[in-house]
């Protein structure tokens, strides 16, 4: 994901390929700076709605909003947060 100081947006694209083409969705509104990176195959979960919180520490909680289910899961270590 990717907060530009106003939108966040959840971008799918080959981040070591900047000709490449890539898809985005705006989800939310930021005042903050950052890039998230997932691996996509580290995104293993049972299909639904997920809240998702992201710590600065690189950290990704994914709670279902149906089950009592949550996930962890690591960012990538190239993941920025600007205070």
């Amino acid at each position: 994901s990717i907060g530009d100081g106003s939108a966040i947006k959840l971008v799918v694209r080959d981040k070591n390929n900047q000709t490449s083409n890539d898809y985005s969705i705006e989800v939310g509104k930021t005042d903050k700076e950052f890039v998230f990176n997932f691996k996509r195959e580290n995104i293993k979960i049972i299909p639904g709605s997920y809240d998702v919180v992201i710590s600065k520490k690189q950290l990704a909680r994914f709670t279902n909003n149906t089950l009592n289910l949550n996930y962890f899961i690591a960012l990538e270590p190239d993941s920025v947060y600007n205070d």
